[in-house]
């Protein structure tokens, strides 16, 4: 069993403009999306208690419009929660590029660089899987959304007067 040394850190070192501000970008976003993921799923819990309360109902309506209000309830909790986990992530991911890449030699000594912004942030330290991550985060917020709004449309649809709908 071989020790490896722990990796030496340049604390003077600083981020090349252009990646310092596509990281800063990414840490925005996360973080802003994590609040707002987290409220979505404060919103959802709030509207499954008040699907699951048959005092909220006063015309005749299917059973099956009330199942599918818990089951896009159910499912929006779960892709909130699911967004607010992975922005989360991604926030810690972001936050550390500059200590791991204050631990490389400057991969791009010549300034110029032929590819996404995203590579680039791999080269200065992201690691490989927060593409992956980001698509799930991406896809989870954009389904959370997509939950909630079925069920204000359903709801709409079932309970107020026609000239509403």
């Amino acid at each position: 069993m071989s020790l490896r040394p722990p990796p030496r850190t340049d604390v003077a070192y600083e981020l090349p403009s252009t990646i310092k501000s596509l990281n800063d970008g990414w840490l925005s976003t996360f973080q802003t999306t994590a609040a707002a993921s987290g409220l979505f799923a404060v919103v959802e819990v709030v509207l499954l208690n008040f699907i699951k309360d048959p005092v909220h109902y006063t015309h005749p309506h299917t059973r099956a419009a009330r199942q599918a209000l818990l089951v896009f309830s159910y499912c929006g909790l779960l892709f909130s929660c699911s967004a607010t986990i992975s922005s989360l992530v991604l926030t810690d991911e972001f936050g550390e590029l500059p200590v791991r890449a204050s631990r490389k030699s400057d991969p791009i000594k010549q300034g110029l660089f032929d590819s996404s912004s995203a590579s680039l942030l791999e080269v200065y330290g992201a690691r490989r899987s927060w593409r992956w991550l980001m698509w799930h985060w991406l896809l989870s917020l954009t389904a959370a959304i997509a939950c909630l709004i079925t069920q204000i449309l359903i709801y709409v649809w079932i309970e107020e007067p026609f000239s509403v709908q």
